[in-house]
């Protein structure tokens, strides 16, 4: 599994890990914020989160990360 923090101020590395699957980030009531493409649907990224993705490329998103994650910076 990969897996990548948003940061609020790091776009362009979430575009280069996630792809398409991530659509440009917005500002909303104080908060950086993007919309992530996951199997379930478009999700909510929050600063803070984390951005992961399955042996079979699919994408979710967690508050923590995962403990078997590789890190991607």
């Amino acid at each position: 599994m990969k897996q990548i923090q948003y940061t609020g101020t790091n776009y362009a590395e979430i575009k280069r890990f996630a792809g398409d699957a991530v659509l440009a980030p917005y500002f909303c009531m104080g908060f950086n914020m993007l919309s992530l493409n996951t199997r379930d649907g478009f999700v909510t990224v929050n600063e803070g989160d984390w951005i992961l993705q399955d042996e079979t490329g699919e994408f979710s998103v967690s508050c923590r990360p995962s403990e078997s994650g590789e890190t991607q910076s």
